[in-house]
């Protein structure tokens, strides 16, 4: 064990000062950009039911990052689909059209889609896709479960610069392999968690993690929005976790709320709860800011006082 040194802290300690501790990015919501950004080298975890939009937030955040930051992605996403549906609906998400030929609405109607991708646009977005996202094929595995989450944190630790990646993510812990061996499970996330923060950190990577929680309890017929401590291990995920993010929308409710459990360190963000609607036809989620429909944006600002605004750029 070492003793801190002056000569040794005074860089860092000046960079805390004008940094607050890292880089951070506005997601381009005013709601959610209140109370959460991305930080380099930082970690978030997300939860909620099923069909509540966790993954479709995160990978708007994403697109979102990528078209106005050019950041790029390595994921691993087996719960969300295979990898045609992965890419299929990050082009919806690019494109702002539809790629299916048809959706199913809540009375089990099949709707024909006015908007659709053309073939030509598809071949247009894909480059784009995979120029952001760089998708791990389960296939190639032969077992969407035979990596664990240290492999796949390490191999983008490994590959982050052949990449120019800027996060990681895992859609869902469940779909990983969990080699606890010998220790309780608590134990093994304990050790786990600790392993991916510093990870993170020393490597100036963001590292995403989806998590299903427990069966959500039901108050006067209505579900209730999970807590950090529902997931599986919860006081292990409310301890190490940095940042937990839940996400949650009644069945047949076109307001999905998103609460910030945890955020940390300060820079990141604060506990709150907001509120997104979802554009079904441009797969995107959009707020009201005095009776305007917005999508994300970029922050209107003084670059000067910002470290997380970059200019507005198309893909």
């Amino acid at each position: 064990m070492d003793i801190i040194k002056e000569i040794e802290i005074k860089e860092r300690l000046r960079d805390y000062y004008h940094t607050g501790g890292g880089t951070t990015f506005h997601l381009g919501w005013s709601g959610l950009g209140g109370l959460y950004s991305i930080k380099e080298g930082g970690c978030t975890d997300w939860s909620g039911l099923p069909g509540s939009g966790k993954t479709e937030v995160l990978l708007d955040s994403l697109k979102f990052c990528s078209r106005h930051y050019k950041h790029k992605h390595l994921i691993h996403m087996p719960d969300a689909g295979t990898v045609e549906e992965v890419i299929a609906k990050l082009i919806h998400k690019m494109s702002g059209k539809q790629f299916e030929e048809f959706y199913i609405d809540q009375e089990g109607n099949k709707i024909l889609i006015e908007n659709r991708v053309t073939e030509q646009e598809v071949e247009k977005y894909l480059p784009i896709v995979l120029e952001y996202f760089k998708i791990l094929d389960p296939k190639k595995n032969n077992n969407s479960k035979a990596v664990t989450p240290k492999e796949f944190w390490q191999f983008s630790v490994d590959n982050k610069k052949e990449l120019g990646i800027f996060s990681a993510v895992i859609d869902s812990w469940n779909y990983m392999k969990h080699d606890v061996g010998v220790l309780r499970y608590d134990q093994w996330l304990e050790e786990t968690l600790s392993f991916r923060n510093e990870l993170a950190e020393r490597n100036a990577l963001h590292f995403h993690t989806i998590i299903h929680p427990k069966s959500g309890s039901k108050v006067e017929g209505k579900t209730q929005m999970p807590d950090m401590h529902d997931l599986k291990g919860g006081s292990e995920w409310a301890n190490n976790g940095k940042s937990i993010i839940i996400v949650h929308r009644e069945f047949g409710s076109m307001i999905t709320d998103i609460k910030i459990n945890k955020a940390k360190p300060r820079i990141v963000g604060v506990q709150g709860l907001t509120s997104l609607q979802y554009d079904l036809k441009v797969g995107a989620f959009y707020e009201f800011v005095n009776g305007k429909k917005k999508f994300a944006e970029p922050l209107k600002v003084n670059p000067d006082n910002f470290t997380n605004l970059q200019p507005n750029e198309e893909f």
